[in-house]
């Protein structure tokens, strides 16, 4: 009988939105996500929450303001009282996610065209260590002030 595998890769990453229609809107209509399903959980702290297909059974998951998810805020979230980009980044231990593409720089323009707020615009960043790699990476502050890496880069050799 063989072991199950225990690690088959990352399944998703889970954001709570302020407005989650606004964000369904900007994952799906500027970076070109599809909802992939819709659904709730009251026992379990969720009103609502939408996933997005990321690709290879991959999702992004999206909580409502109003959801208490594990990891989240117990109360919901409160637009008031939203972190400045220097807290946020003080204190988040996920410092950023990123969305592979063949084009950081028309992927860029899309978010900041529907709303986000540029980080770092598209640049070339050539690195050193064991395989030296060129890299060509974007960040932009989400409508949730996530912060998303568009990023074009070669394959992780194992």
């Amino acid at each position: 009988m063989t072991a199950p595998m225990l690690n088959r890769g990352l399944d998703h990453v889970a954001l709570h939105c302020y407005d989650l229609d606004a964000t369904v809107r900007f994952y799906t209509e500027a970076l070109g996500f599809r909802v992939a399903q819709e659904w709730s959980a009251p026992d379990a702290g969720v009103h609502r929450c939408v996933f997005l297909d990321a690709g290879d059974d991959r999702v992004i998951e999206l909580f409502d303001a109003a959801s208490t998810p594990p990891g989240g805020s117990p109360t919901g979230l409160v637009p008031r009282r939203r972190p400045t980009d220097e807290e946020r980044a003080d204190r988040a231990a996920l410092v950023h996610f990123a969305i592979r593409t063949d084009d950081p720089v028309t992927l860029f323009q899309r978010a900041v065209a529907a709303g986000a707020r540029p980080l770092m615009e598209p640049s070339v960043i050539e690195t050193s260590g064991d395989v030296p790699m060129i890299l060509h990476v974007g960040f932009v502050h989400g409508l949730d002030d996530e912060v998303i890496e568009f990023i074009d880069r070669p394959a992780v050799r194992h």
